[in-house]
C-alpha cells in the first residue's frame, strides 16, 4: 500500500515539473507579446490572418488573437505534426 502510494506521488510530481516545464518553454506561456506581433494585428480582428518578422528576422504567420489584457496580436500558428 505504501509503495504503491508513492508511486503515485513520484507521478503527481513529474507531470506537474513536465507541464510547468513545457509552460515555460512553449507557446503556452503567458509573455508579453512583441511589438512586431502586436502591430501585425492593427487594423484587424480576432481570426484574423496575420504575419510579422520576429527580431531573428524569422517570418512568422498566425491569426490575431487576444490577450488575457485585451491587447490584440499575432498568435503564430502551431507547428503541425
Amino acid at each position: 500500500m505504501i509503495k504503491r502510494n508513492l508511486l503515485g506521488s513520484v507521478i503527481m510530481v513529474l507531470f506537474l515539473a513536465g507541464t510547468s516545464f513545457a509552460q515555460e518553454s512553449g507557446e503556452h506561456s503567458h509573455h508579453t507579446p512583441s511589438q512586431a506581433a502586436i502591430d501585425a494585428c492593427s487594423g484587424k480582428a480576432v481570426g484574423d490572418s496575420c504575419d510579422y518578422t520576429n527580431s531573428k528576422g524569422e517570418d512568422k504567420f498566425g491569426t490575431c488573437a487576444n490577450t488575457s489584457d485585451n491587447q490584440l496580436f499575432c498568435k503564430r500558428a502551431r507547428k503541425s505534426s
